[in-house]
């Protein structure tokens, strides 16, 4: 079986090729222009997020430094326990979020698993 196309047909339908490859040409284009802003707006977020990271640091610093210059001033027991307790948990907060990072913990604590975990039933409602 034989197909004839017409002179004209075959130079519309090169050219509707033409068309749709500089089509695809320009959406590769505008797609690598998008996955570089996006790869610059990763790095500008991450160092974004380590200047963060260093102000929390140094907020936390000075505010131990304040609460110590408090409890000079006050010079009362009770203030420089106070101020001692208040860099303990700091302290023991920064270890627990290192700790959490270091073992890909998600941020607010870990779920109760009893509702995945087989043969659990969900407790009945009792009289209120």
């Amino acid at each position: 079986m034989m197909w004839f196309v017409s002179y004209r047909r075959h130079a519309d339908v090169i050219a509707e090729n033409a068309g749709l490859r500089r089509r695809v040409v320009d959406t590769e284009q505008r797609h690598d222009q998008a996955e570089e802003e996006r790869r610059q707006a990763v790095g500008e977020l991450a160092e974004a997020n380590r200047v963060n990271a260093r102000l929390t640091d140094n907020l936390a610093v000075l505010q131990e430094q304040l609460a110590e210059l408090r409890a000079q001033s006050s010079d009362s027991a009770a203030t420089r326990w106070e101020a001692e307790a208040r860099r303990e948990k700091r302290r023991a907060d920064r270890l627990q979020r290192e700790l959490d990072d270091a073992t890909f913990l998600p941020a607010g604590g870990v779920e109760d698993s009893r509702k995945w975990q087989p043969g659990y039933v969900e407790p009945k409602a009792g009289p209120a």
